[in-house]
């Protein structure tokens, strides 16, 4: 079993060599982040921290292993058949997708020397409407998580949301409140009509 490298552990030489280079510190930084999530993604391992319960995992189908020898950051994991880890656009950010390929949990690693962290949070299916609504995708179904009345349900709880927000903005005589309150009425439009029918594999 691998898990990433535990960057706090870094000769301070290497360091001094590194921030030297592309970049100065701050370019030294982002490729040890960068190089973080390869090693996330390419683990077996899951973030000792919780942002939800050990319940939780153990219902997603998870089973939890021991900390990682030397590093109490992570622990072992083993993923349900099917999903797998996979990286973000983000740095500090990677998922595991189900097998339909939808964000069940998010993981968190900042992999840099001065200030390492990570924690594992489980998807809500609010979560994962979400973020469909903000990649302009369309909600997979299937009958026991993502259902058609549970996505209908995160639909709404988004206007509500929406609405409140555009409020605040709807009034605004500035640029970024007028484009804010074009977006919000998008978004809106698009939780209402995936709430009239929401349309996916079940």
């Amino acid at each position: 079993m691998n898990a990433p490298y535990d960057t706090s552990k870094t000769d301070p030489m290497l360091l001094l060599a590194e921030s030297m280079g592309p970049g100065g510190p701050s370019g030294m930084i982002e490729r040890q982040e960068r190089q973080g999530q390869r090693e996330m993604v390419n683990s077996t391992v899951i973030p000792a921290k919780l942002n939800c319960s050990e319940e939780e995992l153990v219902t997603l189908g998870f089973i939890l292993g021991d900390p990682v020898d030397g590093d109490c950051l992570f622990r072992h994991a083993e993923l349900l058949a099917g999903w797998k880890r996979e990286g973000s656009d983000h740095a500090m950010w990677s998922h595991i997708v189900d097998e339909l390929g939808r964000a069940r949990c998010s993981i968190f690693y900042k992999a840099s020397w001065y200030d390492r962290d990570a924690f594992i949070s489980v998807e809500t299916v609010y979560s994962y409407v979400g973020r469909c609504l903000s990649e302009k995708t369309t909600p997979i179904l299937d009958e026991v998580w993502a259902t058609r009345d549970a996505v209908k349900a995160a639909a709404v709880g988004h206007v509500a949301q929406n609405l409140k927000y555009l409020g605040l903005y709807e009034n605004s005589e500035d640029d970024y409140g007028r484009e804010r309150a074009v977006e919000l009425r998008a978004e809106i439009a698009a939780c209402l009509a995936l709430y009239a029918e929401p349309k996916g594999a079940a």
